[in-house]
């Protein structure tokens, strides 16, 4: 596909979805919106504020006591089902963010409360349920031992479910058109559930972060919103701070305009200028864990440029249910300019000294980017369950007005799925190639941490990448069915078994994006096999990987942030 069709192609696709903002935003009415709206702001800025009271009249925390409440003093039950079920302390609670499913056969034996998302029960429940912001589905041959209380949502209830307590709908939506009006609190909150976000727009209000090329570097932000009910047709977002060591004020700012029509679904046009100290290494390592690294063991994970410009796109996006997408096409015009350390300080670390922070291809980048993703990721009381999907693709011509000239294609996919009571497997597959002459900070990399996580760190470097990740996660209880096993010794700990296998290689600038990969063959994958514990979502690990292409030392991994 030659230059100039591709080009078209994103303008027609930019044309059509602009056509359909335009065609969206005249059906709004304008008085109901207005009423609807004083009402949502009024339940949204009283809800949080009953949160923490119910989460202490659920776990028997409270001065007054609650309606009712499940004393459980570690008894053995009978589950229909056969199953025994132990029962856990009275003032034990699970507390869940966003969308949550109790499978059937899982069995809960506490009270569980769940923020900001639906929670659809198939198993048991053995006590109470708060749910705020969101609805409950009960359904056929699911049981819940306690009462359940609802602040703005609805209980579905099929006939053959069990509840054997009261059901609070008092503070329950009433009625459909309040319903389809107001949405439910998870859509009010206003965000982007998904993991491909981007830290330019996902922004904490106090911002603090500490690497070798900028120190400590303090801030003030303010994420992206996506107004899903229509509450408002601007979302403004930014960021401003200084780094101490590099001397340097940093930040964005951006201004989308939004069209959001029914079932949880919007149109945007959006503008943003910045002046950042980016990375291509989001992917590997958050902001926040790599900070902790830097200032307590010495390692700095992320390689860094400065990076400054604008950029102006079109988009789609859609949160509904437990499904959420996004398509973007949009141009960006910036100018790229290496970094150097400044610091060295750690607390820990000895000797230790910082990597030298790379070189890149300093100069103008003008560039056509678009991404789309999907995601059905939800949460389960045994980690995250579901499919994870991002493909982008940036054209870069020096006919844009640029010192560049490439193409870079890049496809995540991801598949995090629980396998039962005791076990669940993650997977992810990433593939990257390009046409052209990559810059280096468009190149690709493996090795070391969240790649080819027993081989040196970002080892090799290439234009074409391949790489797989996977885990098995099994829950250290299942050692108490030997009678000879302390059954404190894994309580609360998961087993992890790892593998990882990639490889990346140069081809031919002129090459097609497509040639490089027929001739691979399993020989030339770098492979790696670990072992560890973690928690259960695998938020949280620790566990040593070993090559097998060779002998060599193992390397310890310690993360309290899921590597995928």
């Amino acid at each position: 596909m030659t230059l100039f069709s591709r080009i078209s192609m994103m303008l027609l696709c930019t044309v059509f979805m602009l056509a359909m903002a335009e065609a969206q935003s005249a059906k709004k009415e304008t008085a109901e919106n207005d009423k609807h709206e004083n009402l949502g702001q009024r339940i949204g800025s009283i809800v949080e504020d009953v949160i923490d009271r119910l989460e202490r009249e659920f776990s028997g925390r409270s001065e007054q006591p609650p309606l009712k409440k499940n004393v459980f003093k570690q008894v053995q039950s009978q589950e229909p089902s056969g199953d025994i079920v132990t029962s856990v302390a009275e003032d034990s609670n699970l507390t869940y963010q966003g969308n949550t499913v109790i499978q059937k056969g899982d069995t809960v034996n506490t009270n569980l409360v769940v923020k900001g998302g639906d929670l659809t029960v198939y198993g048991r429940i053995n006590g109470d349920v708060l749910v705020v912001g969101g609805d409950i589905y009960i359904r056929d041959g699911a049981y819940i031992g306690g009462n359940i209380k609802v602040i703005n949502g609805e209980v579905n209830k099929d006939d053959d479910a069990v509840v054997v307590g009261y059901i609070d709908r008092g503070s329950s939506k009433k009625g459909k058109t309040y319903r389809e009006e107001e949405k439910n609190f998870r859509r009010s909150s206003t965000k982007l559930n998904a993991n491909w976000v981007n830290e330019t727009t996902n922004l904490d209000n106090f911002i603090f972060r500490y690497n070798r090329v900028e120190g400590l570097f303090l801030g003030a932000g303010s994420e992206k919103r996506y107004y899903w009910d229509d509450q408002r047709s601007y979302s403004l977002y930014g960021s401003v701070g200084y780094g101490f060591k590099s001397r340097h004020w940093r930040g964005n700012l951006g201004l989308s305009r939004q069209f959001a029509f029914d079932d949880g679904q919007l149109f945007e046009i959006e503008v943003e200028g910045h002046s950042l100290t980016d990375t291509k290494d989001d992917w590997l390592i958050g902001v926040h864990e790599n900070t902790a690294a830097a200032i307590l063991i010495h390692e700095d994970y992320r390689d860094y440029f400065r990076r400054d410009g604008f950029g102006v796109n079109v988009g789609y996006a859609t949160q509904r249910d437990y499904l959420t997408g996004q398509v973007k096409a949009g141009y960006l015009s910036d100018e790229y300019w290496s970094m150097e350390n400044q610091t060295e300080w750690s607390i820990f670390g000895g000797n230790k000294r910082f990597r030298p922070n790379p070189a890149i291809d300093n100069g103008r980048m003008r560039s056509i980017v678009s991404s789309a993703g999907l995601s059905t990721v939800t949460t389960t009381i045994y980690g995250p369950e579901g499919w994870s999907m991002l493909a982008t693709a940036e054209v870069a011509d020096k006919d844009f007005g640029g010192d560049f000239a490439f193409n870079r294609y890049v496809v995540d996919i991801r598949r995090y799925q629980p396998l039962g009571r005791y076990d669940n497997v993650n997977i992810r597959f990433r593939v990257g190639t390009s046409e052209g002459d990559l810059p280096f900070q468009k190149t690709y990399e493996i090795g070391g941490l969240g790649t080819l996580q027993g081989y040196p760190f970002k080892g090799e470097m290439g234009n074409r990448m391949l790489l797989m990740n996977a885990e098995l996660i099994v829950n250290g209880d299942f050692l108490g069915d030997l009678s000879f096993w302390p059954s404190w010794l894994m309580r609360g700990f998961n087993l992890l078994v790892l593998t990882d296998a990639g490889i990346v290689r140069n081809v031919d600038a002129n090459a097609l994006w497509t040639s490089g990969f027929s001739d691979m063959k399993v020989s030339d994958f770098r492979h790696d096999v670990g072992a560890g514990i973690a928690s259960r979502n695998g938020s949280f690990r620790l566990a040593l990987v070993w090559r097998t292409d060779r002998r060599d030392t193992a390397h310890f991994i310690f993360r309290f942030s899921r590597p995928f």
